[in-house]
């Protein structure tokens, strides 16, 4: 029983610490997500996901000593310079053998189609450069808890890409 309430009281401080902003906006940015759930939730079925337009087009990425990413499926008709928080531009699944289970959901918009001198913004949160790949970026781990953040890019509960 105690361990128990340890896990319960363990994940309801984690889960307040999930939407960092006013107390107004905390229940805003929650509501959104509830319904970025809601229209994501038929793609835990990759052939559902497919079947919508999203695609394999980035690898598994991980770093290893910090956490999982996954392997990302992509929607290239939604990279429009613009993010709408029920049409995320990809989906993130964890690799576990054979098995793709879906555990967030990534917001993607190409450098060269974001103008401004301040990064992107959505749910209250900066996107993250990544010069590399050439994009903006921010994950939401709607799918897995992650015990650095909702918006982390890595996720310590997601397995290391296969071959890692």
């Amino acid at each position: 029983m105690r361990k128990w309430f340890f896990k319960i009281l363990v994940w309801s401080t984690l889960s307040v610490g999930l939407v960092v902003g006013p107390a107004t906006s905390a229940s805003a940015g929650q509501d959104e997500l509830a319904q970025v759930r809601a229209s994501t939730a038929a793609f835990h079925d990759l052939g559902a996901a497919e079947h919508a337009g999203y695609a394999r087009l980035l690898p598994c990425f991980d770093l290893p000593g910090v956490g999982g990413m996954g392997q990302h499926y992509v929607k290239t008709a939604l990279l429009t310079g613009t993010a709408e928080a029920s049409r995320p531009q990809a989906l993130v699944y964890e690799v576990d053998g054979d098995r793709l289970q879906l555990v967030a959901v990534e917001y993607i918009i190409p450098l060269s189609m974001w103008d401004s001198a301040t990064p992107p913004t959505l749910f209250g949160r900066s996107f993250t450069r990544n010069n590399t790949l050439g994009l903006w970026a921010l994950h939401a781990w709607i799918w897995r808890p992650n015990p650095l953040g909702i918006f982390a890019n890595y996720n310590p509960s997601v397995k290391l890409c296969p071959g890692h």
